[in-house]
């Protein structure tokens, strides 16, 4: 096996965090995916389950993928920067590499749900299912837009760390206050300025602030940060259910992302020496790899394994009943192993589209097609992987932004080809939720 090469300007503990949080984050959906009733319809099974409402507090960690996120985005920006790159450059990649998956996946997963339809399945239960399996996709566009933030945030964070924080910070207060106070619906506004502040902290982290701090300090303001969690559930009416707070984010995910930063810089040193465990590092470079493959496609093998259910006449048992419980396992086990099919196939497949041509792109023409693709991507969460309709919308905005990001603007083709992007979690991870 060759040697891997690995970047001086790279951190393996946070390739660590991204591989440790990817499987969580699937097994949850997993489990979430409830199927019952007469007739069949899709739903929340954990919805209201006390003791995964608690657990979530340890365990909600998708903080910490913004927060690895965050960390890589810098380091990518500054390492394009450093080559003479512009911010078009740098959001037109990092677009690509975020809504380019999601055309294949789309397609395959309305293939199933077309499927299930001519086959004579309830089309009310399809529309339910379609909208359940669509859910993970609310990363892809949150995360373009912190994105697209980057270069500016970037800039804050050396000129004007602390109001950067704070402001951000002060926006959430404003807009749960708005939200819980006066009913103003603006809620929305949270999935930007929240985890902005979770990519924000990432900075710190790949700056050293953090490393700076004493570990006193550090575990005082991780028991703050749950500390305020815990007024808020208290005496502010916020759900104990972090998972609550994730839709739209609300403060508490605030608090959170800060406690699990401090807990993830006191774990460092402990996970680099790690990571000098050769088996380990294999396994992290592996999720590395197929980290967008596993979380986008895991959707994709809920749907072949529930279609199979189906043609086979395989009995729903009731959510939370000892018999689910106990079907849990091969659940789980089928939809690994058709995921792991995934990972054989889709990186051949996303091979065969072209390389983005090397030209300079008006910023303005980035942004334009970045936000047709976020467009797309909130339609199909709105309305579910329906292969009709709106659902094919959904998917031809993405399509069309990704080709548009491919083909470049009007501007000449460069001489030389750009640095090109690392084959790696730098990039855009998948809860790389």
């Amino acid at each position: 096996m060759a040697a891997v090469r690995i970047p001086v300007d790279r951190d393996l503990s946070i390739d660590f965090a991204r591989a440790f949080c990817l499987p969580i984050v699937v097994l949850l959906h997993a489990l979430q995916m409830g199927i019952g009733g007469d007739p069949l319809r899709a739903f929340n099974a954990l919805d209201g389950f006390e003791p995964l409402a608690w657990a979530t507090w340890p365990l909600m960690i998708m903080p910490v993928f913004f927060i690895c996120g965050g960390f890589a985005s810098i380091t990518q920006w500054r390492r394009l920067r450093g080559h003479g790159e512009t911010v078009s450059h740098y959001i037109r990649i990092r677009a690509i590499r975020l809504a380019q998956p999601v055309v294949a996946l789309v397609a395959a997963v309305g293939a199933v749900l077309a499927g299930m339809l001519l086959a004579g399945v309830d089309a009310e239960f399809v529309r339910t299912f379609a909208v359940r399996l669509a859910e993970p996709l609310w990363f892809i566009p949150v995360y373009l837009i912190c994105t697209a933030f980057v270069p500016t945030m970037s800039w804050l964070h050396r000129h004007a760390p602390w109001p950067a924080y704070l402001g951000l910070a002060a926006a959430v207060v404003v807009v749960d206050v708005l939200v819980r106070g006066f009913g103003v619906p603006v809620g929305a506004l949270n999935w930007i300025f929240v985890w902005l502040f979770a990519q924000q902290l990432g900075f710190g982290l790949r700056d050293g602030w953090f490393a700076r701090r004493s570990r006193l300090v550090l575990l005082g303001v991780a028991v703050g940060a749950y500390g305020v969690i815990g007024v808020l559930v208290t005496w502010f009416g916020y759900s104990h259910d972090m998972l609550d707070n994730l839709n739209p984010p609300t403060l508490a995910i605030l608090a959170l992302a800060l406690g699990q930063a401090c807990l993830f810089a006191l774990a460092q040193p402990a996970i680099r020496r790690m990571m000098h465990w050769r088996p380990m590092l294999g396994a992290v470079f592996v999720f590395g790899v197929y980290g967008m493959v596993i979380y986008l496609w895991h959707t994709f093998a809920m749907a072949v394994v529930t279609a199979l259910q189906l043609l086979f006449g395989l009995p729903f048992p009731p959510v939370l009943s000892p018999a689910w419980w106990a079907t849990r396992p091969l659940w789980i086990i089928a939809i690994a192993v058709v995921v792991a099919g995934c990972c054989v196939v889709v990186p051949r497949l996303e091979a065969r589209w072209p390389n983005p041509v090397e030209r300079r792109t008006p910023l303005a023409a980035v942004l334009l097609w970045s936000a047709s693709a976020v467009a797309g991507v909130g339609v199909l969460l709105v309305l579910g992987y329906v292969p009709w309709q709106n659902g094919l919308l959904g998917w031809t905005l993405v399509t069309v932004a990704v080709v548009a990001l491919i083909v470049g603007g009007p501007g000449a083709r460069l001489r030389a080809a750009a640095p090109a992007e690392l084959p790696s979690t730098a990039a855009a991870s998948a809860p790389r939720s």
